[in-house]
């Protein structure tokens, strides 16, 4: 089983909701043998066998593996036990409105007799319970659930309840001074206003309204007709802590859940099974299936499919390796990291280059000296700040960069800035990434990057261009430069969670009006050195600007070399650093004194 482990308030709630559909799956189907029939139930609802086998192992509150085979583990708890006991501890279990024909058939399994001979037993149970109530989509749910208080004060009911007054208030405030609890409607229409909203805080509002504390005042207000209906109206789920919400944010719960049973899987310990013994009339049928269609398939998928083995069976590591060792060595499939494989040269054109829009500009203008006005220098030219900088991520791009050595701790997590560039063309420079993040075979590989809301990106890798491609969520990202995101491992090989971050980076982000008058200064650059480009740049920062700012600005403008714009900086009066300051100046009246000669002997010849 999985050992503990601390989960987010989201993750709690998805996982029960997750385990609600698994167990309601399985209750239907009596039992799972084969878990590949609880994932056929399960597929549309989004959740896979591997995640399945995650959630089931690592839940024995709610599942239980019995003679090899699962079940629900309130069955198993409830032999011998009373009828009541059994609906309540079932219903409970199940964590939300259970369907009757749902329940009836799992008390007939528990009793071992046909469904038909327990039925009206069930039903004349669940009218005498007082705990038990149905709802008005033939739903049996629980009075610990919600609001049931009758004729008690107010403070003795909110305490019994588990319900403050400031919860009761903040609902009020959605609702409006105006809202009529005695309408037809009332409670569709304060669903919808206060929705996600708790469950028994709602009936607290109804109720201060419906049973005023006025004696001889007609109590209105009955708990089982109002929750009966509350829980059934369409369009919404009951979720974990008594919160019901909206089917369209429940489904990204699903999301989450699945996120969930991928991070604990390799805590999850459900046989000691021999690793398989991949034959080659089976290694030659899945090469079949992968040559024969357009779409990537995974070595994971495989063994899910094939053998029902998911990442939270022991031998996993070891028939992963195997059944992808086995796939290499097939003729027509194409590797393409991680455990990715497709049919052979099925990759884009457009990845197999850098595009020409990468190359950088050199101007060839002269001096009156006759010495050209762009050049580069030797480290030793170059101011020291700069030279620390040069190698800064931020600082470096795709055809200008030095590969640097992998770090003792590749980080799990990234956080990235986009370029102006690689907006435009949905790329973006692996020299942000620090090496060994990404493996360093083979040379073309295919990421999966997944968003916050369960949505896939297919991004191709080209290590030897050292360029990412296929990143069109770029192209509807309204900041032109300095948009942050983050890019996280998960448990799947070469599969990375993305994210936009509500933020920018403050260096190097730049405004749509300045973008503008960049593109102004572009507009006319023809002939100008990079030089004379720099000093206009600079004539927007009277204040001086970090070098990383002057860097970007210059790239809008002309494709320029890092160490072009650190020589120019380090090479003419006109620019300057004040001692203790990071930021450079710009003097427009020392233009004249033109390029400091003691730099001449560090320039690079061209």
């Amino acid at each position: 089983m999985a050992k503990t482990l601390e989960l987010k308030p989201e993750e709690v709630i998805a996982r029960q909701y997750a385990d609600r559909l698994i167990l309601g799956s399985l209750t239907e189907i009596h039992s799972a043998v084969k878990l590949s029939e609880l994932a056929e139930k399960l597929q549309a609802d989004g959740i896979g066998l591997a995640a399945i086998r995650s959630l089931l192992a690592s839940n024995p509150h709610r599942f239980s593996y019995v003679d090899r085979r699962w079940v629900p583990a309130s069955r198993v708890e409830s032999e011998g036990r009373p009828l009541n006991w059994i609906l309540f501890t079932t219903v409970d279990r199940f964590g939300g409105p259970m369907p009757l024909s749902l329940l009836i058939k799992e008390v007939a399994s528990i009793k071992e007799e046909d469904e038909e001979s327990v039925a009206e037993t069930v039903l004349r149970m669940i009218e005498r319970d007082p705990n038990l109530f149905l709802t008005d989509d033939n739903a049996v749910a629980l009075r610990t659930w919600v609001f049931s208080a009758i004729d008690e004060s107010v403070e003795r009911a909110l305490a019994m309840e588990g319900v403050t007054m400031d919860e009761v208030d903040a609902i009020n405030k959605k609702l409006g001074d105006k809202f009529d609890w005695r309408a037809d409607n009332a409670i569709e229409k304060a669903l919808s206003v206060t929705a996600p909203v708790n469950v028994r805080a709602l009936g607290a509002a109804a109720w201060l309204v419906l049973n005023p504390q006025v004696s001889h005042a007609a109590l209105l207000y009955n708990w089982k007709s109002f929750n009966a209906k509350l829980l059934a109206l369409p369009g919404f789920v009951y979720g974990a802590e008594g919160v019901i919400t909206s089917e369209a944010d429940a489904k990204k719960w699903i999301s989450t859940a699945v996120k969930l049973a991928e991070r604990i899987a390799p805590s999850v310990e459900i046989d000691d099974s021999a690793p398989i013994e991949v034959k080659a009339e089976d290694v030659e049928r899945m090469a079949g299936k992968i040559r024969s269609g357009d779409a990537t398939v995974t070595a994971t998928k495989l063994l899910e499919e094939n053998y029902e083995i998911t990442p939270s069976v022991k031998t996993f590591p070891y028939d992963l390796e195997n059944l992808v060792n086995a796939l290499k060595a097939q003729a027509g499939l194409w590797w393409v990291g991680g455990d990715r494989f497709r049919s052979e040269n099925s990759a884009p054109d457009f990845v197999e280059s850098i595009p020409e829009i990468f190359q950088f500009a050199y101007s060839d203008q002269v001096d009156e000296e006759g010495e050209l006005v762009d050049v580069e220098l030797t480290d030793e030219g170059l101011s020291t700040t700069l030279r620390k900088l040069l190698n800064h991520p931020l600082a470096t791009d795709v055809l200008d960069e030095d590969i640097m050595p992998a770090p003792k701790q590749v980080p799990d997590s990234l956080r990235l800035v986009l370029k102006p560039i690689h907006r435009e063309l949905g790329t973006f420079p692996m020299c942000q990434f620090p090496t060994g993040f990404i493996s360093g075979s083979p040379k073309l590989q295919e990421l999966i990057f997944v968003d916050p809301s369960g949505k896939e990106m297919q991004v191709w890798a080209n290590l030897e261009a050292r360029l990412l491609f296929g990143l069109f969520n770029f192209l509807e990202q309204p900041v032109e430069s300095g948009a942050v995101f983050s890019v996280t491992k998960t448990p799947k090989p070469n599969v990375f969670d993305f994210e936009w971050l509500d933020q920018h980076d403050p260096v190097v982000f730049i405004t749509s009006q300045r973008m503008e008058e960049l593109r102004d200064i572009q507009a006319r650059s023809e002939g100008m050195s990079t030089f004379e480009i720099l000093q206009e740049v600079m004539t927007h920062h009277p204040k001086g600007a970090d070098f990383l700012t002057i860097l970007w600005e210059v790239n809008v403008v002309r494709r320029s070399t890092r160490r072009l714009v650190a020589s120019l900086l380090s090479s003419y009066h006109c620019f300057y650093q004040r001692s203790g300051s990071p930021v450079w100046h710009y003097d427009a009246k020392k233009v004249e004194q033109g390029f400091d000669k003691t730099k001449r002997k560090f320039v690079i010849k061209r």
